[in-house]
C-alpha cells in the first residue's frame, strides 16, 4: 500500500487549485496554457501525480500568481519530497503532532489562543513533562522522554527561524500549579522572558472578564510563506485543520476580539510577574 500524500503536497495542490479557480480557468484551459495534457493536470489536482518545482512554476505563471507566491509554492513543491527533522522519530513519539510540526516549519507567523494550558511553543521542559505525564498516564518512560525531545526540538526549530509568534492565554493557565509551584514559577518566568523577546507577544485574559467569543475553543492560526492561512484545532482525538476562507475568517474575527479583550502587553507582563511571585511563595 502506498503512503498517503504528505501535508505539504496536499497544501501545494490545494493552493494551485485555488489559484486556478481564482483565475477563472477550467482544467482544460489551464492544461493547454501550461503545455500539459488534461489528464496530467487532473491527476495533479487529485493527488495521483507528483508535481515538481518546474511544473509548479509553470502553473503559477499561467494562474497569474505574483512573484512571492510563486517562489513560495515552488519551494513548497521542492520540500514536499524532503524529510524534516521529525522523520527521525517514531509515530509513537510524534503522537498527533506530525502535521502540525510540518506546518510550523513553513509558517512565518503563528497566533495561538489557549485556555487552561500554556501554549506548547512557550512551555519549559519541566512544564511540558508534567503535561505529558498527565495526558499519557499509561505511557512508558521511553515514550515520555521521546515526546519531550520532540517538543524541545520543535521549539528550537521555531527559535532558529524568523518566526513571529503571538499568544493569548487565560489567567487560570498561569495559576494552575501544573507540575508543582516550583515548575510553575519557572514557567511563568519563561513567559515573561518570551514576552520581552523580539517577535513574540504575550497577552493574558483575566479571570474577572465576563467572557469572549472563543470560550471553550482554543485554536491556532498559522500564516504560511505561500500566503495561505490555516486554522489548527487540537483535540484528544487528534488535530484537525480548516482552510476554507469562510472558516478562517471566523477565527480571524475571534482573534481580533480576543486581542482587544485581553490585557495590554504591559499589563499582561505585570500580572504574570505577580503570579510568579505567588508561585514562588506557595
Amino acid at each position: 500500500m502506498s503512503n498517503p500524500p504528505s501535508l505539504r503536497r496536499r497544501r501545494l495542490v490545494s493552493a494551485l487549485r485555488r489559484l486556478r479557480t481564482e483565475a477563472g480557468l477550467t482544467i482544460v484551459d489551464a492544461a493547454e496554457a501550461a503545455g500539459f495534457s488534461e489528464a496530467k493536470l487532473s491527476r495533479i489536482e487529485t493527488l495521483r501525480h507528483m508535481v515538481n518545482g518546474d511544473d509548479t512554476f509553470r502553473l503559477a505563471q499561467v494562474y497569474g500568481a505574483d512573484q512571492q507566491t510563486t517562489d513560495a509554492l515552488v519551494q513548497l513543491a521542492r520540500s514536499s519530497k524532503q524529510r524534516g527533522w521529525w522523520a527521525a522519530y517514531s509515530d509513537d513519539a510524534l503522537g498527533r503532532l506530525t502535521d502540525y510540526i510540518e506546518m510550523q516549519a513553513d509558517a512565518v507567523r503563528i497566533r495561538e489562543f489557549e485556555e487552561g494550558i500554556v501554549p506548547g511553543a512557550l512551555q519549559t521542559s519541566g512544564y511540558t513533562e508534567a503535561v505529558l505525564r498527565l495526558g499519557l498516564p499509561d505511557a512508558s518512560e521511553e515514550t515520555i522522554q521521546q515526546r519531550l525531545k520532540v517538543r524541545t526540538e520543535l521549539q528550537e526549530s521555531a527559535r532558529s527561524r524568523d518566526l513571529r509568534m503571538w499568544v493569548i492565554l487565560d489567567e487560570m493557565a498561569l495559576r494552575r500549579p501544573v507540575g508543582g509551584r516550583g515548575v510553575m514559577a519557572d514557567q511563568v518566568a519563561a513567559l515573561i522572558s518570551a514576552a520581552n523577546s523580539p517577535g513574540i507577544r504575550v497577552q493574558v485574559l483575566p479571570t474577572d472578564m465576563s467572557g469572549h467569543p472563543a470560550m471553550g475553543t482554543p485554536f491556532t492560526l498559522l500564516d504560511l510563506a505561500d500566503r495561505a492561512t490555516y486554522v489548527y484545532l487540537d483535540t484528544l482525538a487528534g488535530g484537525s485543520y480548516l482552510e476554507e476562507t469562510r472558516d478562517v475568517d471566523r477565527y480571524e474575527s475571534a482573534w481580533e476580539a480576543l486581542q482587544a479583550t485581553a490585557l495590554s502587553f504591559e499589563d499582561s507582563t505585570s500580572l504574570m510577574a505577580t503570579i510568579r511571585t505567588e508561585h514562588q511563595g506557595g
